[in-house]
């Protein structure tokens, strides 16, 4: 497929457009400003029901699940929009590059992905079972309405995570350099750090996390030349850590400790090691892929080629 205008099809997705520097920052600085202006606006009338949170230790409610669902899914919209602005660029480039978006790689990649998360959560409850946090297994009124919420609205918070901190920041980031990998490089490590410093923690243990789940799903675009298993990834890790968490909170809500310490490290390198594998899955999908493409259009070569008597 032709890629799309104004794109580079020489470069691969996440460094395939450019934009002057000025534009890059203002793209690298306006992400996780309006991520931090919109979650105030949004999250108002949760504070006015519930009050104020606590930073350290955030309750995963069904409001909080729902605002936050709803602010990351806004800034991933605007963050497209600014990008395809000051890109020169088609929105739909934030998402992929020389070829369409592929709903069937979605569907492939949640299956995949959800399988490899739940492989994890359990090597993890043999391994270390005291570093999940879990509580009672209980459902409750409160249970209910957060799995509702989780399956709503959480979707729309790891997918538009990706929009905004690989769709967008990335190919910010790869603006400032020529070089392919130089650009890539440096996507990776600005988006890792920006996705680290939005989710508010000094935990050493759980920064060093963040920084290799963004790293991932920044390479499975590289990989397969779109979003769609970054945020198939993102979607399945979230939506089946939130289930879990819901159904073990002792029928109220869970809680997020992101203070110094609260990153157990026997579990995060766990998880580490599930991201990498999501990541050879995503390798080993693309690659049948293209072998099957190539198969294909061999044998249509052949079955349109003439006949010589």
């Amino acid at each position: 497929m032709v890629a799309l205008p104004g794109t580079l099809p020489d470069r691969p997705f996440g460094v395939h457009f450019r934009m002057s520097r000025w534009k890059s920052l203002v793209v690298l600085i306006a992400v996780p400003v309006i991520l931090l202006l919109v979650q105030i606006i949004v999250f108002q009338p949760v504070v006015l029901i519930e009050g104020p949170a606590d930073p350290n230790k955030p309750a995963l409610t069904p409001l909080t699940i729902v605002a936050t669902g709803l602010s990351t899914a806004i800034t991933a919209l605007l963050a497209t929009v600014l990008v395809a602005r000051m890109a020169k660029v088609p929105w739909r480039a934030v998402f992929r590059h020389t070829r369409t978006f592929d709903r069937r790689r979605v569907g492939v990649y949640l299956l995949g992905s959800a399988v490899l998360v739940g492989l994890a959560g359990i090597v993890t409850t043999l391994v270390a079972p005291g570093s999940t946090g879990r509580g009672a297994f209980e459902i409750g009124a409160t249970t209910i309405a957060t799995l509702v919420a989780t399956l709503l609205f959480t979707p729309l918070q790891s997918a538009g995570e990706e929009i905004a901190f690989r769709g967008a920041v990335i190919p910010a980031a790869g603006s400032w350099f020529r070089s392919v990998r130089l650009a890539m490089v440096f996507g990776i490590v600005v988006s890792g750090a920006l996705f680290a410093a939005v989710h508010v923690s000094l935990d050493p243990w759980l920064v060093s996390y963040l920084f290799v789940f963004s790293a991932c799903t920044a390479i499975m675009g590289l990989i397969s030349g779109g979003l769609e298993a970054a945020m198939a990834f993102h979607v399945s890790n979230n939506v089946v850590a939130g289930i879990v968490n819901g159904l073990f909170a002792g029928g109220g809500s869970s809680v997020i400790d992101r203070g110094v310490g609260s990153g157990p490290g026997a579990s995060l390198i766990i998880l580490m090691v599930m991201n990498v594998l999501v990541v050879v899955m995503v390798w080993l999908v693309e690659r049948a892929k293209r072998s099957s493409s190539a198969r294909n259009g061999g044998e249509s070569v052949r079955r349109s080629a003439p006949e010589h008597n």
